[in-house]
This record gives C-alpha cells, sequence and structure tokens, in this order.
C-alpha cells in the first residue's frame, strides 16, 4: 500500500462522497512522504483470476468476500481518522473491469447500494463485457451490472451472507483435488464428475470417485446427484449410500432439449435436499440447467444468473447456452407462475446452512493442508468404505431413469476445461 495525494493528471471516480475513490493508474500511485490524507491501494497483483481461455472475470466469489471485508476494515478505520481511500488499478481494460466490479459488489454487500447506483457511478467509462469461456469471440454482451444485479438477488433471496460466508471453505473445495465443487445456491452445488477410478499423477493431475464425494454429501444433506454427461462411474456407488442419482445425458457444449430441462426441473423440486449436479467440468451443461431452475424459483433473469453463476463458479454458461438461457427466460417465470406453489418456492431454498458458511450443523468442518485429506474414505480405487456405504439406499423414485451404459467418447469441450483448470491450480499457489 502506498499513501499519497490525490493529482490533477489522473482524475479519480468518487464512489463513496468524500471517502472513497478508484482510478486507474500506469505504475505506481502518486506518493509524497509527508502526506498522510490519501491511502492508495491496489488488487492486481493480489487477487487472481485464472482464464481458461478468452475470459477474464468476474474475479470468483471467495475473492469478492475476501476484498468486501478487507475494504469495509479499510473504510471503518479511514472514517476514524478522516482519511481518503483509492484504489486503483491498470488501465489495462481487463484489470479496470474487474476492480469495478469488486468495488461495486462491495457496495452491494456492505454499503447498502443499489446495484444500478454502483454502476451509475462510473458513467463515461467504457469497460470490455466479460467473456465465456471459449477461445473464440463472444457475441454474448455480460457486463458489470449483470454480475451485480445477479449478486444482489442471490442475497436477497438468502443464498449468501458476507460475515457468515466461510471463504477458506470455498477456496478450499474449489480446488479440484479436494473436489472442484461450488455451491451456487441452498439447492444446488455444481461439480466435476467422477471417475471410476482414483488417479493422482507426479504433475499434480487427480481424478476422484463417488467415495471421494459421499461422506461431504451426506454432511450438507446433499440427496440426489444429477449427472449431464456420459457415464464414467457406477451410480450404484452413490445410491448404496441413501444418495439417490438421475441420468439426463445430452451433448458437451450443447443446450439441454426441453424434455431433459424439464425432468431435471422437476426432480429437483421433488428432492427434499440439496442437489449435486455435474457434468463433465461441471461449467457448461451444470450451469445452464441450474441457472434454468434459478430463473424459475428465484426470478433470475438470463444475465443476472449467468453473472451469479460466474461468481460461484468462473467458466459457467458457454457459448451458445448463453443465448440458450436469454431465450428460455420467459417460459421459465411463465412456469413458476403456472406453479404458484409456495412448498415448491421453499423447497427450492433448503436450508441456508448447505451453503459455505461459517456456522456449522453437526461436527465443524476441518481443512487439512494435505491433500485428499479431506475426503475420508479407506479406498481411492472405488471400493466400498464404512463412511460412505454404511447406509442403506431409499427406494428409487418415480421420476429418476435407468442409467445409459457406459462408453468412451473423444476429448470434449469439458475434458479441455477440466484439464486447463487443473494445470492452472498446479502452477498458482493460492
Amino acid at each position: 500500500m502506498r499513501r499519497g495525494s490525490i493529482t490533477d493528471n489522473v482524475k479519480p471516480v468518487e464512489f463513496v462522497p468524500d471517502l472513497l475513490y478508484y482510478m486507474p493508474i500506469a505504475g505506481a500511485p502518486p506518493y509524497e512522504k509527508d502526506n498522510e490524507r490519501v491511502l492508495y491501494f491496489s488488487i492486481d497483483d493480489k487477487l487472481h483470476y485464472n482464464n481458461f481461455y478468452l475470459d477474464f472475470g468476474p474475479l470468483n466469489l471467495g475473492c469478492t468476500i475476501q476484498f468486501t471485508t478487507v475494504l469495509t476494515k479499510m473504510v471503518l478505520s479511514a472514517r476514524q481518522t478522516k482519511r481518503k481511500i483509492v484504489l486503483f488499478s491498470s488501465p489495462e481494460p481487463h484489470f479496470r473491469a474487474n476492480a469495478v466490479c469488486l468495488l461495486c459488489c462491495w457496495g452491494v454487500l456492505a454499503n447498502g447500494m443499489k446495484p444500478e447506483d454502483t454502476v451509475a457511478k462510473f458513467t463515461g467509462m467504457t469497460f470490455p463485457p466479460f467473456h465465456d469461456a471459449s477461445p473464440t469471440e463472444c457475441e454474448y454482451k455480460l457486463t458489470i451490472l449483470d454480475c451485480i444485479n445477479g449478486l444482489a438477488r442471490a442475497v436477497g433471496l438468502g443464498y449468501v451472507t458476507p460475515h457468515e460466508f466461510d471463504v477458506r471453505e470455498y477456496h478450499h473445495y474449489e480446488q479440484v483435488e479436494n473436489g472442484d465443487l461450488s455451491w451456487i445456491s441452498p439447492k444446488f452445488v455444481a461439480f466435476a464428475g467422477p471417475h471410476d477410478t482414483f488417479s493422482a499423477s507426479p504433475e499434480g493431475y487427480v481424478t476422484l470417485t463417488p467415495e471421494h464425494y459421499v461422506p461431504y454429501f451426506k454432511r450438507k444433506k446433499v440427496t440426489l446427484v444429477v449427472r449431464l454427461n456420459e457415464k464414467q462411474y457406477d451410480e450404484a456407488r452413490f445410491m448404496r449410500a441413501g444418495i439417490q442419482h438421475l441420468d439426463l445425458e445430452f451433448p458437451d457444449g450443447g443446450n439441454p432439449p426441453e424434455f431433459i430441462l424439464n425432468q431435471f426441473i422437476a426432480a429437483c423440486e421433488q428432492t427434499p435436499g440439496a442437489v449435486a449436479v455435474h457434468c463433465k467440468a461441471g461449467l457448461g451443461r451444470t450451469g445452464t440447467c441450474i441457472g434454468a431452475f434459478l430463473m424459475k424459483h428465484g426470478k433470475f433473469t438470463a444475465k443476472e444468473v449467468i453473472g451469479w453463476l460466474r461468481l460461484c463458479r468462473p467458466g459457467s454458461v458457454i457459448g451458445p447456452q448463453q443465448q440458450h438461457l436469454d431465450a428460455i427466460q420467459h417460459k421459465m417465470w411463465n412456469a413458476a407462475k403456472e406453479d404458484n406453489n409456495n412448498e415448491e418456492e421453499e423447497n427450492a431454498r433448503t436450508s441456508r446452512r448447505s451453503f459455505f458458511s461459517k456456522r456449522k450443523s453437526g461436527n465443524q468442518e476441518q481443512h487439512s493442508s494435505s491433500r485428499f485429506s479431506i475426503f475420508k474414505t479407506k479406498s481411492a480405487s472405488g471400493s466400498s468404505t464404512q463412511d460412505s456405504h454404511s447406509e442403506k439406499a431409499d427406494k428409487t423414485p418415480t421420476y429418476l431413469s435407468p442409467s445409459p451404459k457406459s462408453h468412451v467418447t473423444e476429448k470434449t469441450q469439458g475434458d479441455n476445461l477440466l484439464q486447463m483448470k487443473q494445470s492452472y491450480q498446479h502452477h498458482y499457489v493460492r
């Protein structure tokens, strides 16, 4: 951090009157040795977005809550000492967009501001739209305001509470070796697809099995796993642990056919607990189906739900899936009106403690620094363990369809995304 003075050569944007400002600066900010009136700080070298392809933001929910916590403390101190705070970033467009998005998130989470009021502070400045996790030019324009609107709606629905959010737990479970899972709402957790057998290469690449997930899912009251990709493990390994399983496969990178999406929504509505959803990487197909449900039950717009999904799980909803959510937005809203069922609304929420919260129901979560230790199974090869299979499976509900036979496919979008995520997580030390 540097202390200095606001100079005339770079005009700051006043975010909170006479207190908090933002400005892009090339190089170091102005600095005067004896001036204690202004505190400059930047997150450019502290909070990082690890891109898949041409995507560059927004920074994930863990980073957002970290930023909110730190800035709130700085603001309290600055008010007491009558100093000013300047958040600065590189003038490079991607850095500007991420810094301003974080600042607007803070405005909603900690300063009681409306989303449109936060973004209005930057009238006259232009920002690039956020790009999907693809290598080709994205025609879908997701703005900072879309992300802030999605965050505000999620907060209003009780999906996340800043002072209760467990940043450490979020960052732990987003790591591929720890499950690569992200809670989107108290009803849904998205994760990368398990495999038949466990593997760990010397380079740090891992594949996990159903047994790695079962203890965590049981603690978090997950009662249904939905698989959207081709079969890569025996679903009975979840079902023997008392977790129901539903197969709804459709092509990688594609949009869910109407009959599949209808079955997905119906199954999730009928499931009393939380639902764990995966495809290969848990990004495209997974985010699209969860997004449709949230549009119906949370009244998100398509842009709001995509913005929220990418805050929770960067890379979610890819290519034509963005336009597909736009196309079905009003259909989801109309379906909610037709249902008009309070029990379904309550079921869609489930317990707020399902999210990454510092409040724990039952045993306190333990986060060991050693890899794989959070998954306390005796076997990593896929055989039964006492922890995973101590409960008898419930009778299969009528809405659960039989799973397709396992088949081998060529390398797909999901494979590439998962490999890239493991690669950058292996080389990046948080």
